[in-house]
């Protein structure tokens, strides 16, 4: 365990600390940065003043070592673990990640009002790599989480209440006639990566569309826009969900021409 550690709520205080603690060394100047660390503020403070708080910092002394962050969801009475993140090597494998977690699961066995005065019933995430760091997926098996599905090993759940069993919300994608011949891209802020991924799917999407239409909806301020449409990807295009990561540029590419009918317009 790291010395002189201290968890704390993420406030209107100490917001920034959390959105900087996210943003890679040397970026800080980078417009497509600093438009995302806005965004970020902007829906944070939006979700404290809903939820009082969305994560949790770790500080070593008075220096933040490390975060995570999460989304209530009260249709479902479950919380969403969207990140957990330790971003120093010389904080990693110190017990931070375990302390974060044990904190937020002390804090949500307690009654909150948007549960309507109970406990959540269980913590759900989809756990993602980030490079040259333990596994989250690992981290959270260790933490005592279980698969959601069972050939699935990223997408877990941890129980809050005895024999709970999470079931996720059937829901589906619903295709909108306004969308056709569009692009459209769903962005919720939360990270302040969120900018930087933005244009990067648009830079993919116009290399094979050049001259395809492309809108961004920010979930937060356009929720209608997509609760009208279901269960949304990140991705829409000519009225078809994209499912692949925009990582891998050629499968995503790929899929993007498939939308289009194999055109590249």
């Amino acid at each position: 365990m790291a010395c002189n550690l201290e968890i704390k709520n993420v406030t209107s205080e100490n917001v920034d600390d959390l959105i900087n603690l996210c943003i890679p060394p040397g970026m800080e100047d980078n417009p497509l940065f600093i438009k995302g660390a806005e965004m970020k503020k902007k829906w944070a403070l939006h979700n404290i003043e809903k939820y009082r708080c969305i994560a949790k910092l770790a500080y070593v002394g008075s220096k933040p070592a490390g975060l995570i962050q999460y989304v209530s969801i009260p249709e479902e009475k479950v919380v969403e673990i969207t990140c957990i993140f330790v971003p120093e090597e010389k904080n990693l494998r110190k017990g931070i990640g375990r302390a974060l977690f044990k904190a937020l699961l002390e804090d949500m066995r307690k009654p909150k009002p948007f549960f309507d005065n109970d406990a959540p019933s269980a913590f759900i995430t989809w756990a993602f790599q980030v490079p040259r760091r333990y596994p989250q997926h690992e981290f959270f098996r260790k933490m005592g989480f279980k698969r959601v599905e069972k050939d699935n090993p990223f997408f877990l759940y941890y129980p809050l209440k005895p024999g709970y069993v999470y079931r996720p919300k059937e829901e589906k994608f619903i295709s909108l006639e306004e969308d056709e011949g569009k692009a459209l891209i769903f962005m919720d802020y939360s990270c302040p990566f969120s900018v930087y991924f933005m244009e990067k799917i648009k830079e993919l999407i116009r290399e094979v569309a050049p001259d395809i239409p492309i809108r961004v909806i920010n979930m937060l301020e356009e929720p209608e826009e997509v609760k009208k449409r279901g269960k949304v990807t990140f991705c829409v295009v000519n009225k078809k969900p994209i499912k692949t990561f925009f990582g891998n540029k050629k499968a995503f590419q790929n899929e993007v021409k498939e939308a289009l009918g194999g055109s590249n317009s």
